[in-house]
């Protein structure tokens, strides 16, 4: 995707060039991945994930400890067997499987609320990056702004990172993230809805 993405760009770049002698274009590069983590906003709510992160590790813990300490004991009495008396154990086999399938619950229970809060979360930091990025376009009369993924070589100056990170500290500097609660099992998909792709 990203070969195709640069092939599109070259052809642009070939495009404007082949305009006339005198036309050249303004090309800029930019880090996203860079000013949107860079930014105090990105970094504030960075700060607020991890601090939410570590909040759902609390809740999780009184229902958490007791699977270790039974996974644990479970190990240990699979450990003193033969590989022989395991086989004939399906006991055990179907212990292990119920502590896997609780633990994978929990697990996936808490990406979903990560992945919902950070995506609401980031909804102010991408605003405030596509307005810095627009109002750096019109001051450097950019023509052609490429991500830094698609670039094989740039110089300094034609990194507009910086400018458009101090653009963003200007207009935002933090971001109240709340925390997205989601049902401990996913809701079953209505018949006839569109697959994610």
């Amino acid at each position: 995707m990203k070969t195709l993405h640069a092939i599109f760009l070259s052809l642009a770049l070939l495009t404007l060039g082949a305009g006339g002698a005198t036309a050249q274009a303004n090309v800029a590069v930019i880090s996203q991945e860079g000013a949107l983590l860079q930014s105090k906003v990105g970094k504030s709510v960075a700060e607020q994930l991890l601090a939410i992160d570590k909040q759902i590790d609390v809740e999780f813990e009184p229902e958490l400890a007791p699977l270790r300490t039974q996974a644990q004991q479970l190990n240990a009495e699979i450990s003193a067997l033969t590989p022989e008396v395991l086989r004939t154990r399906t006991d055990l086999m179907r212990r292990e499987q119920e502590l896997r399938q609780k633990l994978g619950e929990l697990a996936d229970w808490k990406k979903r609320q990560m992945n919902a809060t950070g995506e609401e979360a980031r909804k102010p930091i991408l605003q405030a990056y596509e307005a810095a990025v627009n109002a750096v376009i019109t001051e450097k009369k950019i023509d052609i702004l490429l991500n830094e993924s698609a670039v094989l070589f740039r110089n300094k100056q034609s990194d507009i990172t910086a400018d458009v990170i101090k653009k963003m500290d200007e207009a935002v500097s933090t971001s109240v993230v709340v925390r997205v609660r989601v049902p401990r099992k996913p809701e079953p998909q209505q018949p006839g809805a569109r697959q994610g792709r």
